[in-house]
C-alpha cells in the first residue's frame, strides 16, 4: 500500500470539498470553518463550546473566533447556561435557520458526486470508513501512534 499517495489523496478530497462548498455558498460569504460549525449546529444546538472544540478537534481559541465571526454575520448567538454561568451555550439566528437546507444539500451534492460509480454497498462501507478513521484519530495522541520516546 503506498501510504504516501493515500496521505496525498485525503489531503486533496479534503481542500477541493472544502473549496467546492464554500464556491456554492460565496453569496453567504462564510469560510469553510464557518460553515462546518453551522453543519455542526444544525445537529447540536444549545451544545456548549467546550462540547464543540471537542467535537471538530480544534483549539478553543480557534473555535472562539469563528465563533465571534458567525455573531457577526449574524448567524448564531451565545447565551449563559443557566445552570453553569461560566458556560456559554451556542444557538442558531433566524438568519443560520434559514441557510439549513441549502447548506446541508451543497454538501450533499459533492458527496453524491463522489460516490458516483460505486455502489450502494461500497459507499456505505467507505463512509463507515471514514467516520471510523475520524473516532480513532480524534481519540489518539502522537504516543498512541508514534510510540513513547519515538523521533517524529
Amino acid at each position: 500500500m503506498d501510504y504516501s499517495s493515500m496521505s496525498l489523496s485525503f489531503g486533496i478530497v479534503r481542500r477541493r470539498i472544502q473549496s467546492l462548498v464554500v464556491e456554492a455558498l460565496v453569496d453567504l460569504g462564510l469560510t469553510y470553518a464557518e460553515i462546518s460549525l453551522l453543519l455542526m449546529l444544525y445537529d447540536r444546538e444549545g451544545c456548549n463550546q467546550e462540547d464543540m472544540t471537542a467535537l471538530l478537534h480544534v483549539d478553543k481559541a480557534a473555535l472562539t473566533r469563528v465563533i465571534k465571526k458567525l455573531e457577526t454575520k449574524g448567524f448564531l448567538c451565545r447565551k449563559q447556561d443557566a445552570l453553569d454561568r461560566r458556560l456559554k451555550r451556542l444557538y442558531l439566528t433566524d438568519e443560520g435557520k434559514k441557510h439549513e437546507s441549502r447548506i446541508k444539500e451543497n454538501v450533499n451534492k459533492i458527496i453524491i458526486y463522489l460516490s458516483e460509480g460505486y455502489t450502494q454497498k461500497e459507499a456505505y462501507f467507505f463512509e463507515n470508513c471514514l467516520h471510523d478513521m475520524a473516532q480513532k484519530l480524534g481519540r489518539a495522541t502522537a504516543s498512541d501512534i508514534f510510540g513513547e520516546g519515538r523521533d517524529r
